[in-house]
């Protein structure tokens, strides 16, 4: 179809008739000229008021045009409108009427399929404005959202009320914080795996289909002073997470930040890259993706205040830059930090070097054997159940994330009457501050001469099998503990025999034992208790016995695998402690 001045003058009175608000622009208006056909057009507007935006008219069909140019005035700028781009081709992707494809520098088009003649061409005009323009307008209205309106300017009120405090904030709530990256902190550095990662996480927990729920993104660290939170952790996520808001129109204080660094700038520069191709790609929903990610991403976050830097690094010796959350061992160090008076500073350092020096080599120690830290293997599977025992509660269901954290931060308190007479008992309440290192440092000490004694040595290597057995072999270790936190090693061969007794038959009644079955069984039966009310050992080990004395004889015929294994077990530690037991009762037990 060829392009003359009729033809012009059809389609403005036409548009004009069913669109009066759009113009009309027509190259073409003289017959007599000789301008070649191809580069004839008539440009209809679109509901964006830009020249460079419009429907257009040429080489015999109906496109939709974006004109792009680097040259001011000449075209739109990159990537001005990129994102409704980005919008109409995600929602006409499949409609095989319409086919988008590049052409210039980085111009872009949607053609209409087919040509068109004098006959139809109004009527191809009409159907791609109808197609086009809806979509267009909830475009324009999706950017008009109030939750564009979202303000991260920084709020120089919130200022911190303690000297240390831990809470958990939203990512808006960090952000609009006075964030500054300290000169020694090295560099913004993450990976492009890191970034992938991060991007992924974020757009699985994100999901509209979880609306509502939040997704903690690990811990960070912020230092105040003179005005400003310093990020002593967390700087690798919170950069790229205003990397993030930034390329989908939302500014944070961290990118007013200068990276002097060449190096830097040059993850800034390609981390920017990765996520502007992994938002055109997977995120359809701009603005409900920015509110999600300022409302329901949130942080442990610890706030020094005013403290010096040194102090500062005490309750966080090892850098966190991947995001990992914090251990409930990292957690409760904080805590209890935060009860030491900022005058002592020193008792600060201390009880941090201790705690760290711990870590460390309880991490050092593990093995295929032993895969479970000293101190934790104590607070968790020792301590813990004991003290969930003495409640006669069952330790397994608490079995959370934070149970350790939960359990081991200071006790309440009245003010006005400060506590004493501490004795550093498994189960008296925990006060915060120093008493809390001491009593881990105390206890510790004990279950590190426990592993050495004959008994325990003899009960770990016995029950090595996977499944029940290990479970048999936590619970009875944690009573044989608690019972040398009392008495030491004085009885504790005739003690064990007993604590085996005693599990051996819930062994017995137990076709198929569970975890929690054994625990429940235990806390039922009082062993702690009788354990804690006994004045010396003999006390303990006539009550136990005479518990035991009732249980009913098992004959091997009647016995299932699992029980015989156990019951050859039990045998086997008694034949191997058998010279350190005093009772002959004891001793000659029939099992």
């Amino acid at each position: 179809m060829k392009i003359k001045s009729w033809v012009n003058k059809k389609v403005e009175d036409y548009v004009k008739a069913l669109w009066p608000e759009k113009k009309v622009i027509c190259n073409y208006k003289d017959d007599s000229s000789r301008m070649r056909e191809e580069n004839r057009y008539i440009q209809v507007s679109i509901p964006i008021d830009d020249p460079y935006l419009h429907y257009e008219i040429i080489n015999n069909h109906i496109e939709l045009h974006f004109e792009y140019s680097d040259i001011k005035d000449k075209g739109v700028t990159v990537p001005a409108n990129q994102e409704l781009v980005d919008y109409l081709e995600r929602v006409s992707e499949t409609d095989n009427n319409y086919e988008w494809s590049y052409w210039g520098d980085c111009s872009v088009r949607c053609v209409q399929l087919g040509s068109i003649n004098e006959g139809d061409m109004l009527e191809k005009l009409k159907t791609i404005i109808e197609y086009f323009d809806p979509k267009i307008k909830d475009f324009i209205n999706r950017n008009n959202d109030e939750q564009k309106l979202l303000s991260l300017k920084v709020d120089n009120t919130l200022l911190p009320t303690k000297n240390v405090d831990m809470e958990i904030l939203s990512l808006k709530d960090v952000l609009l914080r006075n964030l500054h990256i300290p000169d020694y902190q090295r560099i913004y550095c993450w990976e492009e795996k890191n970034v992938k990662c991060l991007l992924e996480d974020l757009n699985v927990h994100l999901s509209p289909s979880i609306e509502n729920t939040p997704y903690r993104l690990g811990s960070i660290i912020l230092h105040f002073h003179d005005g400003v939170y310093d990020i002593i952790d967390g700087q690798q996520r919170l950069v790229t997470l205003s990397l993030l808001l930034n390329f989908l129109g939302q500014d944070s204080c961290l990118m007013s930040q200068g990276f002097e660094d060449s190096k830097a700038r040059s993850y800034v520069a390609y981390n920017k890259y990765l996520i502007e191709n992994y938002v055109r790609k997977h995120i359809s929903d701009k603005n409900k993706f920015i509110s999600a990610l300022l409302q329901r991403i949130e942080f442990s976050v610890l706030i020094l205040n005013n403290s010096s830097l040194d102090l500062a690094y005490t309750f966080f010796s090892n850098e966190n830059s991947r995001g990992v959350t914090l251990t409930d061992y990292d957690l409760l160090k904080a805590h209890h930090l935060r009860f030491i008076p900022e005058f002592q500073e020193r008792q600060s350092y201390k009880a941090a070097d201790i705690w760290n020096a711990m870590v460390k080599k309880g991490q050092q120690s593990v093995s295929d054997s032993n895969p479970t830290p000293g101190y934790d293997r104590m607070l968790d599977a020792y301590i813990f159940n004991l003290r969930q025992w003495m409640k006669m509660q069952n330790p397994d269901t608490k079995d959370n994330d934070r149970h350790i954290k939960n359990e081991y931060e200071a006790a309440l308190i009245m003010p006005e009457i400060p506590p004493y007479g501490e004795q550093f008992y498994f189960n008296e309440p925990i006060q915060g501050g120093t008493h809390f290192f001491s009593f881990v440092e105390i206890h510790l000490a004990k279950y590190e001469q426990f592993v050495k004694t004959t008994e325990y040595l003899t009960v770990h290597d016995a029950f090595t099998l996977d499944g029940s057995i290990i479970w048999y072999r936590n619970v009875i270790e944690a009573l044989m503990f608690g019972y040398y936190e009392k008495f030491g090693e004085h009885c504790l061969a005739d003690a064990t025999v007993l604590i085996l007794r005693l599990l051996l038959q819930n062994r017995y009644e137990t076709d198929r034992a569970q975890r929690i079955g054994i625990s429940k069984y235990v806390s039922e039966k009082g062993v702690i208790l009788m354990i804690d009310r006994a004045t010396s050992p003999t006390f303990f080990l006539a009550e136990m016995f005479n518990v035991i004395r009732d249980f009913p004889v098992k004959y091997m015929q009647e016995m299932k695998l699992v029980q015989r294994t156990m019951r050859r077990k039990v045998l086997e530690c008694r034949d191997k402690i058998r010279q350190n037991i005093y009772v002959e009762s004891i001793k000659n037990m029939k099992l």
